[in-house]
């Protein structure tokens, strides 16, 4: 599954990085530190681009997703599934935004765009995901995109399931 990812909301533009994206990537890879040098961006990149290579329909190495935000063009964050961890059963949904723009409702905007485009075009069975107990933004997000809550995981944070029959089921229901 070689092709990009382009997926468009409201407000976003979710999709494939390129190359082209080596500052935004410099400047967003840890939101919560420093940049990381350029030639570290391009490794980040390569190793995005070589995950990406490897998904196919029904199974997902890792996808990660520029977040854009259409007003400005600007690169301001991630989102994606990760199942590169070979015992969990299923990828982990991940977002990740600049500070500035939370509390806008971006995030569920991205993660339920991700969620519409694993179920309906990568055909996956079924998405976890997770969130640290001290950040309710995050397990709201989760919510507001009917994840199932499933208890505590294994570090004491939240954990959220939803499987392609019911993701679908909601779907009918809101249509």
């Amino acid at each position: 599954m070689t092709f990009m990812v382009m997926i468009e909301t409201a407000n976003l533009i979710l999709r494939t990085v390129t190359m082209a994206d080596i500052n935004g990537v410099a400047s967003s890879w840890n939101l919560d530190k420093e940049p990381i040098s350029r030639p570290e961006a391009e490794q980040k990149i390569k190793w995005m681009l070589s995950n990406h290579a490897q998904n196919v329909s029904g199974k997902v190495i890792h996808l990660c997703l520029a977040v854009i935000f259409k007003d400005t063009h600007e690169f301001i964050g991630w989102c994606g599934l990760d199942h590169t961890n070979e015992k969990d059963a299923d990828p982990a949904l991940f977002y990740l935004l600049k500070s500035n723009y939370w509390g806008k409702g971006l995030a569920t905007e991205a993660a339920g765009a991700l969620l519409d485009y694993a179920f309906a075009q990568l055909k996956l069975a079924s998405i976890h995901g997770g969130a640290a107990p001290e950040n309710f933004a995050s397990k709201r997000v989760m919510e507001k995109i009917n994840m199932k809550y499933t208890g505590l995981d294994e570090e004491g944070g939240y954990a959220f399931t939803i499987n392609r029959d019911e993701y679908l089921s909601i779907q009918r229901g809101q249509g």
